[in-house]
């Protein structure tokens, strides 16, 4: 047993009974469309409505006693969201910085919890910087929402999942395509499908606006690029220098395909009127690029991630309207 199938196991196990098992959904609207089977993993109706609840959990069960003081994290907002309730659950103090783009009604989520909410900056990297150095001003303990090994190693959860599930309906996995923002969420399930069904073909998928891994993987090394506004918020922003999760992004990911606003915005649409799904922006990244590689994926098995449902529920209406 490699090392992530060995963490995703512990992993599995600390959060048995406090996360979901999410519903894995034949949806045969969207295989009719592409003529290929496909499968919604269902992480926007997890805890916090996202995956990193499995992440913020984990992470802070994991901490030692001395770093349980203060916890210092870092957002676009889901992450927030989720170590916010984790911190409340755990009953650790903590701050979470969040650049000054993060949406108003994931603001509200986070504060809903007893946490210090502080802003800096206008792009997830500038803000990271301050949170690192009020941390280590204040004594308190950093924890990134990506790049860090149990943050991947709960991700890693997901997919471990997926085959349990598809296993249960004598199905055998083809091919995932993932969100990716920072890359823990496709780090995780690269690290953990290589060990144990490295056949599996996986698929990142990021917006046009703010596609900095998948421009980062293509240059060979970290780039520093400004984004544009995008419906997937969630993925949005740079990636630390040294992050871990690059090169799992950079060896494990097959391929990365960029989708516009206009192709997101029908992705969300689509999956409210063909499955009464509610999803945010990155939740329907997965997709939206199956509905641009539909040729790709003929014949295939495929899982689609729906990361996060932390929608303004006005957008949808907006999205209707134009």
């Amino acid at each position: 047993m490699n090392r992530f199938e060995e963490q995703a196991e512990q992993a599995a196990s600390i959060l048995a009974g406090v996360i979901h098992t999410t519903p894995l959904t034949d949806s045969n609207q969207l295989g009719r469309t592409v003529g290929a089977k496909v499968y919604l993993k269902q992480e926007n109706v997890q805890i916090a409505n996202c995956c990193k609840a499995r992440s913020a959990y984990f992470m802070l069960s994991r901490l030692l006693p001395a770093e349980k003081h203060h916890l210092v994290t870092v957002s676009t907002g889901n992450n927030g969201i989720s170590m916010s309730w984790a911190m409340r659950k755990l009953g650790i103090s903590g701050t979470v910085f969040l650049p000054s783009t993060v949406k108003a009604h994931k603001v509200a989520a986070i504060r809903r919890n007893p946490v210090e909410v502080i802003f800096s900056g206008d792009d997830i990297v500038e803000t990271e910087v301050t949170a690192r150095a009020f941390a280590a001003e204040h004594g308190a303990t950093f924890r990134s929402p990506y790049n860090e090994w149990d943050a991947m190693f709960a991700q890693a959860t997901i997919v471990r999942e997926i085959l349990e599930q598809l296993a249960a309906l004598d199905e055998q996995l083809d091919a995932i395509l993932v969100p990716v923002g920072g890359g823990g969420l496709i780090g995780g399930i690269a690290g953990f499908l290589r060990a144990v069904r490295p056949n599996v073909e996986i698929i990142g998928v990021q917006p046009d606006n703010s596609a900095i891994m998948a421009h980062s993987v293509r240059a060979g090394k970290i780039l520093a690029m400004p984004s544009l506004p995008t419906l997937s918020d969630a993925t949005a922003g740079g990636v630390e220098q040294g992050a871990i999760t690059f090169e799992y992004c950079r060896d494990y990911v097959a391929d990365y395909v960029l989708v516009s606003e206009e192709e997101i915005g029908q992705a969300m649409l689509l999956l409210h009127d063909w499955h009464g799904i509610t999803v945010e922006g990155s939740g329907a990244l997965a997709v939206a690029a199956l509905l641009k590689r539909a040729d790709y994926f003929k014949g295939k098995t495929v899982a689609l991630l729906l990361c996060g449902a932390n929608v303004d529920p006005l957008l949808l209406e907006q999205l209707k309207k134009a």
